[in-house]
């Protein structure tokens, strides 16, 4: 078995108090009363005229208001973000992004007490505006080198840390893998995982052979790809003249590809691309000339990267295309893709549904004189769209043909007469 590292790692999570406010927000939770806000439960010796923000602990702060808020669940009718926002309002968005804070700083904490395996001074710098939806940012370094990336903002529900290869390199992944477990509502949303070949064995043309025989084609459609090489233009041909002169062929140049070549196979849409190229090549290496990197990007769009990535990252390679069983011959482990897999279940939703509602619809249409507009609006404007029935949202460990043409659209059969809608024809 050949051993895979990680080269890239980022993940989100959100504070549990602030996860307590987005949890009320989903149940369409109202501010009902406040009752008289004690501002020492969360202050510790500091008077109100001079209030100084770095002794609040706002972990406390959010609590005690949390504490002295009465709810009313159910009762405000708005969609999700629009409840979210008007409860962050009451408990105060900057409140809610020093609580944010006050994680990244815990998990700089981290870093330098547990999570490394190295000597590694670690230190972050403030940016100038957010990143990635973010209000707030900084850079993070390892030994005054730039080593990734940290943003937060209770509007974004939290905290992201992106940890670049050269901050992978010093990490104890088993330590990280532990951390994710502890923090409330983590989640990897991205991770790269390389496999090297020191001297070539498994090289750019042997990827574009495997393309060819199908090796990355898994039970959906085949994957999309891309070949790049650079390198310089070399004179083509020399001849000698008659005069014993030695000239080149005249406008006749070859193309010789020594800064490398890469091949791509899938794309970061689907949230599922490979890399092969030639590293050694790309570093100049003089030790490593041969060396091709294989390396599998993977972001956490329609799908679930586990934790155990972290600490058995060839299974989660080799799992991911045919070809890439070379890394771990013993143990494949393809990742889930979380599709609207409606094939077996949408029939039984639709009877559930029909049952439950169908008499109140019709008495919204039919007495109530309402259009088909106003009554969705009216049955679903509490809802976020990502929020659907459990059992239509399963996972499939293998994109399908069939799972990329399921739509909307298809719905409309019902309207059609059909007694009865089938997806497994």
């Amino acid at each position: 078995m050949k051993t895979s590292i990680i080269d890239f790692l980022s993940f989100t999570w959100t504070p549990a108090e602030l996860g307590q406010i987005l949890d009320l927000a989903k149940m369409g939770a109202s501010i009902k009363a406040i009752r008289k806000f004690d501002e020492p439960k969360y202050r510790d010796n500091v008077t109100r005229e001079m209030l100084d923000t770095g002794a609040i602990d706002y972990r406390k702060a959010v609590i005690a208001k949390l504490q002295d808020t009465q709810f009313s669940i159910g009762e405000d009718a708005r969609r999700f973000h629009e409840v979210k926002s008007s409860l962050l309002d009451h408990f105060g968005y900057n409140t809610m992004d020093a609580l944010c804070r006050g994680e990244i700083d815990r998990f700089m904490n981290r870093l330098m007490n547990g999570l490394t395996n190295y000597d590694i001074s670690w230190t972050y710098e403030l940016c100038v505006g957010g990143f990635s939806g973010y209000p707030h940012s900084a850079n993070i370094y390892a030994d005054g080198k730039q080593a990734g990336k940290c943003a937060w903002g209770a509007k974004n529900h939290g905290c992201y840390i992106s940890i670049s290869g050269t901050g992978c390199a010093f990490l104890d992944f088993h330590a990280v893998h532990d951390m994710l477990h502890d923090l409330p509502g983590a989640k990897i949303t991205r991770v790269d995982i390389a496999h090297d070949c020191l001297n070539g064995e498994y090289d750019v043309n042997t990827a574009r052979n495997m393309a060819e025989e199908g090796q990355f084609v898994t039970r959906g459609r085949p994957a999309s790809y891309c070949y790049i090489e650079s390198g310089h233009m070399a004179k083509l041909a020399d001849y000698t003249k008659a005069s014993g002169k030695t000239e080149t062929v005249k406008k006749r140049y070859g193309f010789v590809p020594d800064k490398g070549r890469s091949f791509y196979v899938g794309s970061r849409d689907a949230g599922k691309m490979l890399r092969v190229y030639e590293k050694g090549k790309q570093l100049q290496s003089e030790q490593h000339p041969d060396w091709v990197r294989w390396e599998l990007e993977l972001r956490s769009k329609d799908r679930v990267i586990p934790f155990a990535t972290l600490i058995e990252p060839s299974k989660y390679l080799a799992g991911a295309y045919p070809a890439l069983s070379f890394v771990n011959q013993y143990q494949q482990c393809a990742i889930a893709t979380h599709k609207r897999n409606w094939f077996t279940s949408i029939d039984n939703a639709v009877k559930n549904g029909a049952t439950q509602c169908g008499k109140l619809v019709n008495f919204m249409k039919n007495v109530m004189d309402l259009d088909d507009s106003k009554i969705i609006h009216l049955l679903t404007q509490h809802l976020d769209m990502t929020e659907i029935p459990d059992r239509l949202n399963t996972p499939a460990f293998q994109e399908t043909q069939a799972s990329k043409l399921i739509t909307l659209s298809t719905l409309r059969r019902l309207s059609d007469g059909e007694p009865e809608l089938s997806l497994a024809q």
